[in-house]
């Protein structure tokens, strides 16, 4: 992919499937331009759950407490609820997934998460099925905790 994405070897086949949905109907390739527009609309331009507001703080010698205000749409009535939300785990990923958890109801497993040109990737499992997402942010910590949002948003339900 351009605009400098390298995904990673594992995340091509879950990408590849948004764009093969995406170009059906056309019966033709995507250009560069609709890849990375495809790119972004699944993985960097929101979801059903959204984070308002964060923090992350060291908790204990090898921890971390993540705390947030996470936004959630009722897929349903389309209703936005708002509420705070805690989380604890050995690495700020983990923390995050464990507060993701409380806010969303869903299971959410950390399973990788790869900085790659600009970008943050994280493999998460969300109900027991592996996922991906992308995130982007003005720190290695945001990236990341963007990517792990992506992957709950991208996570089918």
């Amino acid at each position: 992919m351009h605009h400098g994405v390298d995904l990673p070897e594992r995340m091509r086949p879950q990408f590849a499937r948004i764009v093969q949905r995406a170009t059906d109907d056309s019966g033709r390739e995507a250009t560069r331009e609709e890849l990375y527009a495809l790119f972004r609309a699944a993985h960097l331009d929101g979801g059903p759950v959204r984070l308002a507001s964060w923090s992350c703080y060291p908790d204990g010698p090898d921890g971390h407490r993540f705390t947030c205000t996470l936004e959630t749409e009722d897929g349903t009535t389309g209703a936005r609820t708002r509420g705070g939300h805690q989380g604890t785990g050995g690495a700020a990923s983990a923390a995050f997934a464990d507060a993701l958890a409380d806010g969303t109801g869903r299971a959410v497993d950390v399973l990788e998460v790869v900085g790659r040109g600009g970008l943050t990737f994280a493999e998460c499992r969300v109900d027991g099925v592996a996922v991906w997402g992308a995130g982007e942010g003005a720190t290695a910590l945001e990236a990341g905790v963007r990517a792990v949002l992506s992957a709950v948003n991208g996570a089918p339900r």
